[in-house]
């Protein structure tokens, strides 16, 4: 029987796979009870706090903790402390890495990193920025008494990398199109905000309608083909209307417990100095185009387990849109797999097993199911799933410059541990095989990504 490309694939990593989870699985469980060892019991609680035996066997009794609750439990036969947060006031710095076997053209290896910043001080005024410098996203609410629920509405965002950039065509670079380019994009506009139940500080239903007149800049890199007709440095004026609706309960490292998240984008754009550009100046799409994508999220306990500690998570994420090119498409791949673990994060769609921001499709649907559980103290283990579909950029030719869109169907299986560690750390350690991608001539790509999160 002649198998597919994705048995083969199946069959040769089948035992990596496991071999690998079992690996992290363990390393987890040591690094959590070695650092609740060390783990401070003098910590004063408010009378709320709870005490529980958080290794317990699983009961209708048990309760996860949830963020920003204190408790104290035994662990161990050790009494653990954890101090209460207060979750209106957050500073974090992220930091990362994605590796990716077999490696795409000068893509094996990707770090990345962010200065995370939310203030959420009252129902009147909210901020909310994740900062590198290179690239910077930013936003500002405000209110008052007399405005209600309407408030206005202040956002920047900036994408200038200093070096040429290419595209990925079946895992290889095509370095004839390499461009530098970036935009500066200021906002301003009017919101509506409402609390929402469960009724935390991050449960919000807000609608935000900016005007975001941006520039958009271009310069020819090392290996851009003479031919390549440059695009134009230009002036852009987009109308963006923005809706998310955050009903998530999470838990004391900010996973999604209970609830659903939703959200929609709507852009429209028009540039002002825009010509044909590209190889022979054959790409003619960008002086207007507009853009649609939305999300929904679920989270909640497994049928017939009456248990906190297993949980289970869907999320679909879906867009089109028209006269998009690689400049103001939808940027899809891998990296983390940020399910409802903070308000702003959720909008991005992941293909899980490729290369971070690898896709610009004109429509895509993303769907990814998640089972979790609770396995010790601060320590979760997850298994997923996911399957997309969305136009990608197919070799047709001898050369990587021959291509044509074609739409694909992607799928992977993968697993996370995500654990709290020394100094207040966050960490997450997944890997993800993705049956679908293009390495090498062959099917079939790993991922693994190691994150670092901690609080300042």
């Amino acid at each position: 029987m002649e198998l597919y490309p994705w048995q083969h694939c199946l069959r040769q990593n089948r035992l990596r796979l496991l071999l690998f989870l079992c690996i992290v699985t363990t390393g987890a469980l040591l690094g959590s009870i070695i650092a609740a060892a060390w783990a401070d019991d003098d910590t004063p609680f408010a009378p709320q706090d709870k005490l529980q035996p958080l290794l317990s066997p699983d009961s209708p009794a048990y309760r996860t903790p949830r963020a920003g609750e204190g408790l104290r439990t035994d662990l161990f036969g050790r009494e653990i402390a954890v101090n209460p947060e207060n979750r209106r006031s957050v500073t974090a710095a992220d930091l990362g890495v994605q590796v990716n076997l077999p490696g795409p053209d000068s893509r094996a290896v990707f770090p990345f990193g962010a200065l995370y910043l939310w203030r959420h001080p009252d129902d009147q005024s909210l901020f909310r920025a994740d900062i590198v410098g290179l690239y910077n996203d930013i936003f500002w609410a405000g209110s008052s008494p007399g405005l209600g629920h309407f408030e206005w509405v202040l956002t920047f965002e900036n994408y200038t990398l200093p070096f040429s950039q290419y595209e990925l065509v079946d895992g290889n670079a095509d370095k004839s199109e390499e461009l530098v380019w970036g935009y500066v994009r200021p906002g301003i506009g009017l919101g509506y905000r409402q609390k929402v139940s469960p009724g935390h500080q991050d449960n919000m239903l807000a609608i935000d309608l900016t005007i975001e007149p941006g520039f958009l800049f271009f310069g020819r890199g090392s290996d851009t083909a003479s031919n390549f007709i440059l695009p134009k440095d230009t002036f852009e004026l987009r109308e963006h209307l923005q809706m998310r609706w955050d009903a998530l309960e999470r838990n004391l490292l900010s996973l999604p417990h209970n609830g659903f998240a939703a959200g929609v984008d709507l852009v429209n754009a028009n540039r002002t100095n825009w010509q044909n550009w590209g190889l022979n100046s054959q790409e003619t799409d960008g002086r207007e185009y507009l853009s649609a994508g939305g999300y929904l999220l679920g989270a909640g306990a497994v049928p017939g387990v009456d248990s906190d500690r297993h949980r289970l998570l869907g999320s679909l994420h879906g867009g089109i849109g028209s006269d998009l090119d690689r400049f103001s498409a939808p940027r899809i791949g891998g990296g983390t797999l940020t399910l409802g673990e903070e308000y702003g994060s959720t909008w991005r769609p992941v293909l899980p097993g490729s290369v971070i921001q690898e896709y610009f499709p004109q429509h895509y649907v993303v769907a990814v199911g998640e089972y979790r559980w609770e396995a010790l103290f601060l320590t979760y283990l997850s298994f997923d799933a996911s399957i997309g579909w969305l136009d990608r950029l197919r070799q047709t030719g001898p050369s990587v410059t021959d291509t044509t869109s074609k739409n694909d169907f992607f799928s992977s299986l993968g697993g996370r541990v995500t654990t709290g560690f020394f100094f207040d750390t966050h960490i997450q350690l997944s890997y993800n095989y993705n049956f679908s991608e293009i390495r090498n001539g062959k099917y079939g790509g790993n991922e693994i990504v190691l994150q670092f999160s901690r609080e300042l």
